[in-house]
């Protein structure tokens, strides 16, 4: 374990600014929906509590009912809005505010009965072990511990309670602390690993793609393998990514006048132009008879719209009896969206286009 501790501390100074914030918002995935769980889980103990209120304090414990329920209600809002938040400093703050709600609602509950004091210090050392884990930065982890202490520390004065309990609180908290920032940087440290091992697959599929895309276009089984690494990498960097559809307008007319063989050397001499007109990087598949696909990394509609122009140019230049034209439609990939949807509007596009007369380009 303390290896692997070792190991994230060194890798983490690796990282750039860029990535280490990539690989916070892939911790933060990892442990979302845990974090759901047990944010929304938790505030119902206080409702259940009033069954024991009941039980211990008869008809006078009626009154906590209104206290406990205002409790838990609050707990629910809290972690609705950590929730809403994602991966932000929005959810950092409102879920350190969970975490000192939930120890002000311990300290309150317990003040109801002074008699239990002697045992509250263990829920607040397990939600210490419990709630550190989830702190993505150190910041965020130190405002927890101090938000769960505090609200302890304060009942203990409002109560005068001998020393021995406040160094009993201490105590347990600090083993608390102790065990939850340990298993946390044990989950970083896995996170991290899992992380790294992750951004060289990506690196090496995404070079592989451009190496192989450099020197001519794939078929559609090329385009099913790499898009969608490209496609992923590019949405985790947080990049723009444009997906265009090309269609060769003339075909039909060149297979009518001169045959089949006359447009399998027009879809060769097409392949190589738009290669030659794209970047080291792109994306460039045939993906039936007449259609290609490219996908342009980094490049939002103005740049991808460039880029179109210049393949069209090109194409016009090949020459010939017959006009080369192309009908184009472009997209944008859009965030949590899976990539056949964004495949579908260019293709969609690319049918306006052709519906319009051909020889146009069609934003999707």
């Amino acid at each position: 374990m303390f290896s692997g501790l070792l190991n994230y501390d060194k890798a983490r100074h690796r990282l750039s600014a860029d990535e280490f914030l990539r690989f916070q918002k892939f911790a933060y995935k990892k442990m979302r929906h845990a974090l759901r769980l047990l944010m929304f889980g938790l505030p119902l103990l206080f409702a259940l509590g009033w069954a024991r209120d009941l039980v211990m304090m008869g008809d006078t414990a009626q009154w906590t009912l209104l206290l406990r329920l205002s409790l838990t209600f609050g707990l629910l809002i809290l972690a609705s809005l950590t929730w809403l938040s994602g991966f932000s400093r929005s959810a950092e703050l409102f879920g350190t505010l969970y975490a000192l709600l939930f120890s002000i609602a311990i300290a309150v509950t317990s003040s109801i009965e002074p008699e239990r004091l002697s045992l509250t210090h263990v829920p607040i050392m397990l939600m210490a072990i419990i709630l550190l884990p989830f702190a993505l930065t150190r910041v965020t982890a130190v405002a927890t511990a101090l938000a769960l202490i505090l609200p302890m520390y304060g009942m203990l004065w409002y109560l005068e309670a001998p020393r021995g309990l406040w160094g009993a609180y201490t105590l347990f908290f600090v083993a608390g602390v102790v065990i939850g920032a340990t298993l946390r940087r044990a989950q970083l440290s896995s996170s991290m690993d899992i992380f790294l091992y992750r951004e060289r697959l990506l690196r090496r599929l995404h070079q592989a793609a451009a190496n192989q895309a450099s020197f001519e276009a794939g078929d559609r089984d090329h385009w099913e393998t790499r898009a969608h690494f490209l496609h992923r990498h590019q949405r985790d960097i947080q990049k723009d990514l444009s997906v265009v559809r090309l269609d060769l307008d003339p075909v039909d007319d060149i297979r009518e006048r001169h045959g089949n063989e006359s447009v399998a050397e027009l879809m060769k001499r097409s392949t190589r132009v738009m290669r030659d007109c794209l970047r080291h990087g792109d994306l460039l598949a045939r993906v039936d008879g007449r259609s290609f696909v490219v996908m342009l990394p980094g490049s939002d509609a103005d740049a991808a719209t460039r880029v179109v122009e210049r393949i069209r140019g090109a194409i016009a230049g090949m020459g010939g009896d017959t006009p080369i034209t192309l009908s184009v439609g472009i997209t944008q990939t859009r965030e949590r969206e899976a990539l056949k949807a964004a495949t579908g509007r260019a293709e969609a596009a690319m049918r306006e286009a052709r519906l319009r007369g051909c020889d146009r380009v069609v934003l999707g």
